[in-house]
């Protein structure tokens, strides 16, 4: 698989044999069905006063968001590093547009996709401006680091048909604490447990992240790319420790069904290079085709079936590595429900953001190019839907 320095976003698939092929999937033309197969949800609806967090543990009050809605929550988390900021900004980017979201389509209304932010407790949430917010997506910026003192809260609502004809209306919340590495998670700070118990204790569904290459390296690997990846797990297990602590002092029982989002799946430094070049590099390679095949309820199942093959063939990997902090993951990340989906994903494209850089040091001086293609982003929001609202699952 190559990667042409001027053509940012495009790959070549290169593979043998593929394991996983999209040639299955139905045509454009394929019936749609009537509509998303879904019983009625039963949301949970919160009040929209805010309170500083009391002095217990985990002891705190509903979000500062002012808007009263019934809702299922996504939530996302992950330590320093590993992509999660990129993987909501491609979120965002994927279902700005419900015609343009692939097999999220079936399911998302044309109107009503919101995005909201805030930055501290006291402050009252702002809606953001979904063309700005994606602006700077589309334009290849690197996002910077995240530091502890400017750490946004966003929400996305995404508004969803349910019912046997599609005519009940729901919503899902992603839920997005973009918080710093360093003092976020570690968690040493009641003030920013509350927060972060704050923003996911109602969530059914939550998206730990993890890069794919740091739980599966290369054999090359650096000597500086092996100590990354040492940091990056010590910090997810950081990440869902807290996460435990957190049910435990909220006495929270419901059951949570997890997803280990394997973030920056179209890196190089993976050893999953037949993974790579088929699930992702097929994708980015004709990303059109792709998504107009997952629009009907024909595609929607095909799609969750092949993500389903995935992810048990990335169980059985995990189960194989000798490791016993990498190979226990999947089973860390079950609270109270089945095993979790293990979904290989890319935000955007590093080796041509790397290349684009390299050429244009100054984002200013960069001529047009065609926007990032995010791939699978669409398919945590899918699992989430299909969780709560429909029969597909």
């Amino acid at each position: 698989m190559t990667a042409p320095p001027d053509n940012w976003g495009e790959v070549i698939e290169d593979a043998a044999e593929p394991w996983i092929s999209f040639d299955d999937l139905p045509s454009p033309a394929a019936p749609a069905a009537t509509g998303p197969p879904a019983d009625e949800v039963q949301p949970q609806s919160r009040p929209t006063a805010w309170t500083i967090p009391s002095e217990n543990f985990f002891d705190v009050e509903p979000e500062p968001f002012g808007r009263y809605r019934k809702v299922q929550q996504l939530g996302i988390l992950g330590g320093k590093g590993v992509g999660k900021s990129y993987l909501f900004q491609a979120m965002v980017y994927r279902a700005q547009h419900a015609q343009r979201a692939g097999a999220l389509s079936y399911f998302l209304d044309n109107a009503g996709i919101e995005l909201v932010k805030t930055a501290n407790p006291e402050e009252r949430a702002r809606t953001v401006n979904l063309q700005r917010f994606n602006a700077e997506y589309e334009r290849w910026t690197r996002l910077p680091t995240t530091l502890a003192a400017h750490q946004p809260w966003y929400r996305l609502t995404l508004p969803y048909r349910i019912g046997l004809l599609g005519r009940s209306r729901a919503a899902l919340e992603v839920e997005f604490f973009d918080g710093s590495g360093e003092q976020f998670f570690e968690a040493q700070d009641p003030r920013q447990r509350g927060l972060w118990a704050q923003a996911y204790r109602e969530a059914r569904v939550l998206a730990f992240c993890l890069p794919l290459w740091a739980v599966f390296p290369a054999a090359d690997l650096s000597i500086a790319a092996r100590r990354e990846r040492d940091a990056i797990i010590e910090s997810f297990h950081d990440v869902v420790q807290n996460y435990k602590d957190m049910r435990r002092h909220l006495k929270l029982r419901a059951p949570v069904r997890t997803i280990l989002a394997l973030t920056m799946a179209d890196d190089r430094r993976c050893a999953l290079t037949t993974l790579r070049d088929t699930w992702i590099a097929g994708y980015l390679q004709r990303p059109e085709t792709f998504l107009a095949q997952t629009r009907t309820g024909r595609g929607v199942a095909r799609y969750l079936a092949n993500a389903r093959r995935v992810s048990r063939i990335l169980l059985d990997a995990f189960a194989a590595v000798r490791s016993p902090g990498i190979a226990g993951i999947p089973n860390l990340l079950r609270f109270d429900a089945d095993r979790p989906w293990l979904i290989p994903i890319s935000a955007i494209h590093g080796d041509a953001l790397d290349a684009l850089e390299r050429a244009y040091p100054n984002p200013d001086d960069r001529p047009a190019r065609l926007p990032p293609v995010p791939v699978h982003v669409e398919l945590p929001l899918l699992v989430a839907l299909c969780e709560h609202g429909n029969a597909l699952m």
